[in-house]
């Protein structure tokens, strides 16, 4: 199944993102820097090192569906 890049329309592909031997973290651009540095701090997306996601190189997007986590 092809997917659309929301952004310019293009095909996405799919691949996955590599967080090597670390959990995929979303750090909010509020957060103190202890909170951003350190490993307690950030909101754990997903305990695996490989998320699958959709690049659309040519906009220089990438999509994570968090469902898929």
């Amino acid at each position: 199944m092809k997917l659309e890049c929301p952004y310019c329309k293009g095909d996405l592909i799919k691949g996955f993102i590599d967080s090597g031997l670390h959990s995929l973290k979303w750090h909010n651009e509020n957060m103190g820097l202890l909170e951003k540095v350190t490993v307690f701090g950030g909101e754990v997306l997903s305990d695996c090192i490989r998320v699958k996601c959709y690049r659309r190189k040519n906009c220089n997007k990438i999509i994570i569906d968090l469902n898929e986590l």
